[in-house]
């Protein structure tokens, strides 16, 4: 089933009710992989059901986790598990990504409590097969002074922080429950009183500073990571990662 079929058996109110707000990015997203048919309000559990049975995820990213599993498959966890901030147990990792427990096997299967996106699962494995080492610096700094990261700089701002600064705009005490909820803490050391610290991964913390919109100053979101992020994630991943914690920010009610 391609996103124009599926569009044709969703309500098609745009009722704005889901994260997707119209019916069309969600159709896009549900057979991309990233969104499931229950998170339309509209569906009736029988109408989820027959329209489950007709719709086919085997895109490239699945192609794509498959050879990452291969990957992961060959690695020993007992080698990498203290490195990339992992608990090995009964030959799994244990790991914790933006406040949620995933269980990775010896094999790369992933499992964890709720829904899991594709996209999150390359995520994961990419940061086990990267097996980083090292200690954090402690050094903050901007993802343009990472390696790679000048390339990057602008999609980062542009898929990142940009959106993190309308989620702020619009909701702070939303936007700041969620952070907490996923295990951030206030930080008083910044230029704003409105800063966080968080992991989003054992080894990848990063600080969000965000100054609101005063006089002749539009409001403004920072984020900056720990100078080790780059041994652990490349700069592609790293924005993906961060698009996730806007995508659950976004999804918070």
């Amino acid at each position: 089933m391609n996103p124009l079929d599926l569009y044709k058996k969703l309500p098609r109110k745009n009722c704005g009710k889901c994260r997707f707000k119209t019916c069309m990015p969600f159709a896009l997203s549900v057979i991309a992989g990233d969104a499931i048919l229950a998170d339309c309000p509209l569906l009736s559990e029988e109408e989820r059901k027959m329209i489950e049975g007709s719709i086919s995820l085997s895109d490239w990213r699945e192609d794509l986790i498959r050879k990452l599993r291969e990957e992961v498959s060959a690695i020993d966890f007992g080698e990498v598990a203290e490195g990339i901030g992992a608990e090995l147990r009964d030959g799994s990792l244990f790991l914790t990504c933006m406040g949620r427990e995933f269980t990775i096997s010896s094999t790369g299967e992933i499992g964890t409590r709720g829904h899991m996106t594709p996209w999150i699962k390359i995520l994961l494995l990419h940061y086990i097969r990267t097996a980083g080492k090292g200690e954090l610096t402690g050094r903050w700094t901007s993802f343009g002074e990472l390696k790679s990261g000048m390339v990057k700089a602008s999609s980062f701002e542009r898929d990142c922080e940009e959106p993190l600064r309308k989620l702020f705009d619009d909701d702070f005490d939303r936007v700041e429950k969620t952070l907490l909820r996923i295990g951030a803490r206030r930080r008083s050391d910044f230029p704003t009183e409105s800063a966080w610290y968080v992991h989003l991964l054992p080894m990848i913390p990063i600080v969000i500073l965000y100054w609101p919109e005063e006089e002749d100053f539009p409001s403004k979101v920072k984020i900056l990571l720990d100078s080790s992020a780059d041994r652990f994630l490349d700069a592609e991943s790293m924005i993906f990662l961060v698009e996730g914690l806007v995508r659950n920010i976004e999804m918070s009610h």
